[in-house]
């Protein structure tokens, strides 16, 4: 299965980064229109017993969304996500609703879409987190474009890989 987080520029993001040994190392991928992660909370990530740090559910979903937003730009340039140019986004900004507590001992399910595009840089993603089926979260991510491969004396100050 093709990962968006395996094709980031960096890998060492505390939430998607697959080379930081401590982080939480989500997985993103597509199903169908949606993209999609699920991950297992562990007794470590508690906010109260037996509860999932709200904190933690936000950094799930702003790097779930960061990793959508990429594979995004690549899926309306009908390529892949390997191909270049190499895309990195940064959160502009993220608005999160919790529902309903969320059980460390139950999965994560978080469904992103691509709502809206503005001047190819910034997009707007929504995101559900769900536990059995049922939403726990919700939130809307605004993903900025900071840097581009084929364009990196463009990047924001600070956005190099």
């Amino acid at each position: 299965m093709d990962y968006f987080q395996d094709y980031l520029p960096g890998t060492t993001c505390f939430g998607c980064g697959s080379h930081n040994e401590h982080g939480l190392q989500i997985k993103s991928y597509w199903d169908g229109e949606i993209a999609k992660c699920i991950w297992q909370p562990q007794p470590y990530h508690e906010g109260w017993a037996q509860l999932t740090c709200g904190g933690v559910i936000a950094t799930i979903v702003d790097c779930h969304c960061i990793g959508a937003a990429m594979a995004t730009a690549c899926r309306n340039e009908h390529r892949a996500l390997d191909s270049e140019p190499k895309y990195l986004f940064a959160t502009g900004s993220i608005n999160i609703r919790f529902l309903k507590p969320a059980s460390v001992k139950e999965s994560l399910e978080l469904h992103a879409r691509v709502i809206n595009i503005k001047n190819e840089k910034k997009y707007t993603l929504n995101c559900d987190v769900l536990v059995n089926q049922e939403k726990v979260a919700d939130a809307q991510v605004i993903a900025l474009l900071v840097y581009r491969s084929d364009r990196p004396e463009e990047a924001a100050p600070g956005f190099r890989p």
